[in-house]
């Protein structure tokens, strides 16, 4: 007879072995949330234009207005005002390299009721990493990253990365490992062939290219007096373009002046990563009126303007560059182009960039309201059906405890947060 030994295992490695199955339970919680049926009633459901009441229905993650045959759940939503969540479109507070950092950011984005993110630079983060921080599910923050940026030697971002390296950001990582890595230089045409694949192989979910002032790129280029004040050679940018839109990849362009803006439009990019920020000349109505018709979204990052350095923006040339910020506001808004909700504050979540739009009346309640919560989520996911609250759209939104349109602070008043079918905690 054959005698079964009993081999005592220690509680560590029994809890090491356990973790999985507690990782695999706590996904079935939200996956089995997510496939409830949920009568959301008593609402105030914003419909574009101002509030109704309704009741809804979310049913596999999504809004109907057909009462299911089965019904798991009501969730009284007590006269609170609904609105889509809320986007923002350009920051870097993940992917730092420190994951508690990164944790603590997207527990502010849920906290402020912002859902949707767009990294406009970070190190690159595998699928394991994205697992590790919880991401692109239902109970957390949707993200897409653009793995690196491309520029030229010298320009705009290297110093500022290598100064977070020196402040601890990127462990593990060196200077020489940063380069092309988390920033790419590219010089030429040639260069652009052989390290393409290398930008590739980040997996970006889109590319992301520096202009700084572009008009001025040979007297820039190789002066110590502009370091890190210039990006690309500005002829490489159509190629770029072109290869991007080949593997299906958009392009997200960071422009500080006009002369960046009319380079951009000109080579097909497909987003401007920032209102021009140092600019002290207008966007010409060209240069809008062509961006409108080839639907370039237009990144506001307001806010940081009034925060740059003397000698990035010195402080007798601000007052031109805040008049020209609101001018060139007002005229992409009356030529149709698309405006996006973004901060480029690794400290904000986008209320603050929200909250200084509104101080500066270039926009009414709901106008801020839409770019928000339609806009701005719909610019980061272009293929779901995010940001309106309608049949067949995720159902996804914020209870709000006040009317937002008669006063935009009601919006911090967030009582509940739904995500794809599920209740999100406190």
């Amino acid at each position: 007879m054959q005698l079964i030994r009993r081999t005592k295992v220690p509680l560590f490695t029994c809890l090491l072995l356990f973790l999985p199955i507690l990782v695999t339970l706590s996904q079935l919680k939200a996956e089995s949330s997510a496939s409830q049926n949920v009568a959301l009633v008593n609402g105030k459901w914003f419909n574009g234009k101002s509030f109704e009441a309704r009741t809804l229905y979310a049913v596999n993650g999504r809004f109907t207005v057909k009462k299911p045959s089965r019904l798991d759940q009501t969730l009284d939503l007590s006269g609170t005002w609904i609105v889509p969540p809320f986007g923002e479109a350009h920051n870097h507070n993940l992917g730092t390299g420190i994951e508690e950092r990164d944790k603590e950011a997207i527990k502010k984005y849920l906290a402020d009721g912002v859902f949707y993110v767009k990294i406009q630079g970070n190190l690159p983060l595998n699928e394991k990493n994205k697992r590790e921080l919880s991401i692109n599910r239902p109970e957390s923050v949707d993200v897409v990253f653009a793995q690196g940026s491309i520029t030229s030697a010298g320009g705009h971002p290297i110093t500022l990365v290598e100064r977070l390296l020196s402040q601890g950001f990127y462990p593990g990582q060196t200077k020489q490992s940063l380069k092309d890595y988390r920033y790419f230089t590219i010089e030429s045409g040639a260069e652009l062939d052989q390290k393409w694949q290398l930008v590739l192989r980040n997996n970006p979910d889109f590319i992301k290219v520096f202009l700084w002032s572009s008009d001025e790129f040979e007297k820039r280029k190789n002066n110590p007096a502009y370091l890190g004040q210039y990006g690309l050679d500005p002829r490489l940018l159509p190629k770029i373009v072109a290869k991007a839109h080949a593997n299906q990849l958009k392009v997200s362009a960071h422009v500080s002046k006009a002369a960046d803006f009319h380079i951009a439009v000109a080579a097909g990019v497909d987003e401007m990563s920032h209102l021009p920020v140092l600019a002290s000349t207008p966007i010409s109505l060209e240069d809008a009126r062509l961006a409108a018709r080839r639907r370039i979204v237009v990144i506001t990052t307001c806010a940081i303007v009034p925060r740059f350095p003397a000698m990035v923006l010195p402080k007798e040339d601000l007052p031109q560059v805040l008049k020209t910020q609101l001018d060139n506001l007002k005229l992409l808004r009356e030529t149709g182009v698309a405006l996006a909700i973004g901060s480029d504050n690794v400290s904000d979540s986008s209320w603050n960039e929200v909250e200084y739009l509104h101080g500066l009346r270039a926009f009414d309640n709901l106008t801020l309201l839409k770019m928000w919560t339609e806009t701005t989520p719909r610019v980061i996911f272009p293929k779901r059906k995010i940001g309106l609250l309608g049949e067949g759209y995720e159902a996804s939104f914020l209870a709000i405890e006040g009317n937002p349109i008669e006063d935009l602070q009601n919006l911090r008043k967030i009582k509940l947060r739904f995500k794809q079918g599920v209740l999100l905690e406190p």
